[in-house]
C-alpha cells in the first residue's frame, strides 16, 4: 500500500503521545514493506526543549539520524526509518503540500489525526483523497464535538463524518465519539512500547529515585504536583517539561527546591529509570496514557487521576485517584491550545497514596510486581499487525466500491515511482522503500495481506465504509453530503 500521513503535528522529535504514536505506526508500516509518506510542520506547538526554531529543528533531525534530502525554502524533506517526511516551514503551506503529496503518491489510504486546530489538514485530505481518509482519534479536546472540545464546530463534525473510517486508540475515545457524535469507530490500541525486555526498576524499592511527572502543565495536573512537593519537602520530585509546559509553569517549578527539572528525551526509558513513582494527575480527559503502561512495564507504580482513559491505561492495578477536572477553557493569545480553567485541588488522597508506597517497601514491591505483570499481559495482547490488516482491508473494500467523484486514482501523468524528485510541491521515492542496507524493495500495492479478505479486519473495514455511506448519503430536502 501507499500510505500518506497528513498531520498538523511535528513528526520528529516526537515527545507527545499522539505524534509518537503516529511516527511509530508509520515506521512499522514501512518495515512491513509499504510506501509511507508524512506531511506535517517542521516545528510549532509540539516543539520541546531547545527545538523551537527551523534551524534547531533541522539540526535535531540530523542528530537523530535522519537523512535530509532537501533543505528548501518551503519544506525540509527527510527520510527516517523508512518513512519520507515533508516538513513544511509554515503551517499555511500544509494544505498545498498535502494536495501535492496526494497527486504524486496516489495514496491508498490517507491518515489524518484529530490533533488539527481548525481542521485545516482534514479539509485538505478530504479534498485531495475524499474516499480514503482515515481519521485517527487521539486528543479528545481537539475533536470538533463533545463537552471537552476546544473549538466546537458543527461544520467540523460534518467533515469528520466524511472520513472513510474512524480509528479510536482507546475504549475511552471510542465511547466519546459514539456518545457525542454518533460515530462508529474501530478500536486499535497502538503498539508504542517496543519489544523489550524491559528493566525492572521497581525491584530495587522506592528509594534513591524521584516521584516523576511528565509534561507538567495545567492540563496534566501541575497543581497536584506542586501541592505534593509543598506537603512533602523531603521527597524528591522530577518534572519533565514538554509541549504543554508554559513559562509560568517553569517558574513555579523552579521555586521548589525538591523539584528537579530535566529535558525531554526520545527514549522514555531514560526518564523512567530515575522514577520511583509516576504521577499522572491529569485534569482533562486523557484519551489513554501511554506513559502509564511504559512505567508499569518497568515495575514503576502509577498514581493516575480518574479522568478519561487513564483508568484504562492504569490497567486496573490499584484504581485511580480523585481530582477536580478542568471546568472550561479560555483563549490564550499566540497559543495553539487555550488556557484551562482549573479549580482548586485537594492533594490529600494523593499524599496518602504516595506515602503508602514510599514509606512501606513491602507494599511498594507488591504494587510494583502487580503493575509489571498487568503491563506485560496488556502489551502481549497487542497485535502490531492490526493497523496493517485494517488499512489493507479498507483499501480493498474501497476499490470494490463505487468511486467517489474527485478521488485521486494514482500518480499523475509522467510520474513513475523512484523517478520522482524533490522540489516545490514534489515528492521523492514514491515507488520504493528502502530494504535492508538501503537497497530498494518493491512497494506492496496489491492491497492484500494474509487473510484480509475474510478476516475481522475486512469485516470492520466494510462496516466502516457502510457507516460512511450512511453518514454522507443525501437526505431528503438537502443538497447532498455535507462539505464542511
Amino acid at each position: 500500500m501507499k500510505i500518506l500521513l497528513a498531520q498538523n503535528l511535528i513528526h520528529l522529535p516526537s515527545h507527545g503521545g499522539a505524534n509518537r504514536s503516529n511516527r511509530l505506526l508509520m515506521e512499522e508500516l514501512a518495515r512491513r514493506g509499504h510506501t509511507c509518506f508524512v506531511v506535517g510542520p517542521l516545528t510549532g506547538a509540539l516543539a520541546t526543549g531547545a527545538v523551537t526554531g527551523p534551524d534547531a529543528a533541522v539540526a535535531a533531525l540530523r542528530e537523530r539520524g535522519a537523512t535530509v534530502l532537501d533543505d528548501g525554502p518551503d519544506a525540509v524533506v527527510y527520510r527516517y526509518r523508512g518513512v519520507e517526511v515533508h516538513a513544511v516551514r509554515s503551517p499555511s503551506l500544509l494544505p498545498g503540500r498535502i494536495r501535492a503529496a496526494a497527486r504524486v503518491l496516489g495514496p491508498d489510504v490517507t491518515l489524518t489525526p484529530s490533533d488539527d486546530p481548525g481542521l485545516m489538514v482534514l479539509g485538505a485530505a478530504l479534498a485531495a483523497t475524499p474516499d480514503r481518509v482515515v481519521y485517527l482519534v487521539h486528543t479528545l479536546q481537539q475533536l470538533p464535538f463533545g463537552p471537552g472540545a476546544f473549538y466546537p464546530s458543527a461544520a467540523g463534525t460534518a467533515m469528520v463524518r466524511r472520513a472513510a473510517a474512524v480509528v479510536a486508540v482507546s475504549r475511552a475515545a471510542q465511547r466519546y465519539v459514539a456518545e457525542h457524535a454518533g460515530l462508529d469507530s474501530v478500536l486499535i490500541h497502538p503498539h508504542v512500547y517496543g519489544r523489550g525486555p524491559f528493566p525492572d526498576h521497581g525491584a530495587a524499592g522506592p528509594h534513591g529515585r524521584a516521584v516523576t511527572l511528565i509534561n507538567p502543565c495545567g492540563y496534566k495536573g501541575i497543581t497536584v504536583l506542586l501541592g505534593l512537593a509543598d506537603a512533602l519537602p523531603d521527597v524528591p520530585f522530577l518534572a519533565v517539561p514538554t509541549w504543554g509546559t508554559q513559562p509560568a509553569d517553569l517558574e513555579r517549578l523552579r521555586r521548589r527546591s525538591n523539584i528537579e527539572l530535566t529535558a525531554p528525551v526520545d527514549d522514555i526509558g531514560d526518564v523512567l529509570s530515575r522514577a520511583s513513582v509516576l504521577l499522572m494527575p491529569s485534569l482533562w480527559d486523557e484519551t489513554f496514557g501511554y506513559s502509564a503502561v511504559e512505567a508499569q512495564l518497568r515495575g514503576i507504580p502509577v498514581l493516575a487521576s480518574s479522568v478519561g482513559g487513564l483508568a484504562e491505561a492504569e490497567l486496573g492495578v490499584a484504581g485511580t485517584l480523585p481530582v477536580r477536572p478542568v471546568t472550561g477553557y479560555a483563549a490564550r493569545a499566540g497559543q495553539a491550545r487555550p488556557e484551562p480553567v482549573i479549580p482548586p485541588q485537594d492533594v490529600t488522597p494523593w499524599r496518602t497514596a504516595l506515602l503508602a508506597l514510599l514509606e512501606d517497601e513491602t507494599a511498594y514491591r507488591a504494587r510494583s510486581a502487580a503493575s509489571r505483570r498487568a503491563a506485560h499481559a496488556f502489551v502481549a495482547g497487542l497485535d502490531p499487525g492490526a493497523p496493517e490488516r485494517f488499512l489493507t482491508a479498507l483499501s480493498s473494500a474501497r476499490r470494490a466500491a463505487p468511486a467517489v467523484p474527485g478521488a485521486v486514482a494514482g500518480p499523475g501523468p509522467g510520474v513513475s515511482g523512484a523517478g520522482i524528485t524533490s522540489g516545490p510541491g514534489g515528492l521523492s521515492g514514491a515507488g520504493t522503500v528502502p530494504g535492508p542496507g538501503g537497497a530498494p524493495r518493491p512497494d506492496r500495492t496489491s492491497g492484500r495481506t494474509g487473510d484480509a479478505g475474510s478476516s475481522p479486519a475486512r469485516a470492520a473495514a466494510l462496516r466502516a465504509l457502510a457507516a460512511r455511506r450512511a453518514r454522507t448519503a443525501p437526505r431528503p430536502g438537502d443538497g447532498g453530503a455535507p462539505t464542511g
